[in-house]
């Protein structure tokens, strides 16, 4: 039995073959559905190679922890560096000020 198959780039009907005469294009659905989860997985991958490569901070790391009690703790943690650093910003501006 023949498969005749028109072509979604130029609408030439194609028999029996994976690409179209005319235009080259892939014309086997199945064909594409691999080709697309080839490159899907691919690109997760390189995604996980990239996040593996990045250490994420303390903060971003156990924000979204399981536990309830290290995500408080990691909370406030953040808060009183947060403060900190505030305090130290603000140390520095001051003498900044009084240095102009």
């Amino acid at each position: 039995m023949a498969s005749h198959i028109k072509c979604p780039n130029c609408g030439i009907y194609n028999t029996n073959k994976a690409y179209c005469t005319n235009c080259n294009t892939l014309l086997s659905y199945k064909k594409r559905r691999e080709l697309a989860f080839e490159k899907a997985e691919k690109e997760r991958r390189e995604r996980e190679r990239i996040q593996k490569e990045e250490s994420p901070s303390f903060y971003n790391k156990y924000k979204d922890h399981r536990y309830l009690v290290v995500r408080v703790f990691v909370r406030v943690f953040h808060s009183i560096w947060m403060g900190f650093i505030a305090i130290g910003m603000f140390i520095a501006w001051v003498f900044s000020a009084i240095a102009a």
